[in-house]
């Protein structure tokens, strides 16, 4: 049985290092943001959805779907965010399961998933172990700032909308804090998955 781990934590935690140490190891990893930009792609059903609901205005001249003009969208008009997570959100699951399924394990029979939005969209249920990234507040907002070149009242609204970091630390089945130092958050991931790979080998 493949062994599933979703990694998640606030924006600017780094959910993506941990998953890169993961990687490391030799497990498949999948990022949902990716996964997300992939569905949307023209000619793919997410696409065609996206476009029958909100209409051309929300169509490039290239015939992608024009990102800028969406948000502008589901900012101004009231309901049309939650009418988007509607649309997307089960087919990004969906193609998350897939992609989880149908991956080609070459050194470790495992699985870790970047998802952003883990608890918010439920998904905790899809995975053997969810691992929450954190950092101190202060840290979350520099990062965020450096990232999308955002003041800090900007980065501190972002996380404001988000599902606070100690939730999510209390739905963890693992914690590790990313001090900003790559090589000790990749030697917390190696610890991590020799404590699972041991646990599930005790388990049998």
């Amino acid at each position: 049985m493949m062994l599933k781990i979703g990694v998640t934590g606030s924006a600017g935690s780094g959910k993506s290092l941990v998953c890169e140490g993961f990687r490391r190891i030799g497990l498949v990893t999948l990022d949902c943001d990716e996964i997300a930009r992939q569905v949307v792609e023209p000619g793919q059903a997410g696409y065609d959805l996206v476009v029958k609901a909100f209409g051309s205005e929300v169509v490039a001249p290239d015939r992608t779907l024009d990102r800028p003009a969406l948000r502008r969208m589901i900012v101004t008009t009231k309901g049309s965010r939650e009418k988007l997570e509607s649309i997307l959100h089960p087919i990004i699951i969906s193609e998350t399961v897939r992609l989880m399924e149908d991956a080609v394990h070459s050194k470790q029979k495992s699985c870790a998933v970047e998802v952003p939005l883990l608890f918010e969209l439920g998904m905790e249920n899809l995975f053997d172990v969810v691992v929450v990234v954190t950092a101190s507040d202060s840290t979350l907002v520099d990062r965020i700032s450096r990232r999308d070149g955002v003041n800090r009242e900007s980065a501190q609204k972002l996380l404001a909308i988000q599902m606070p970091q100690s939730e999510k630390v209390q739905k963890a089945d693992y914690v590790i804090e990313n001090r900003g130092e790559p090589e000790a958050v990749f030697k917390s991931v190696d610890g991590l998955y020799q404590k699972l790979v041991n646990h599930r080998l005790t388990k049998k």
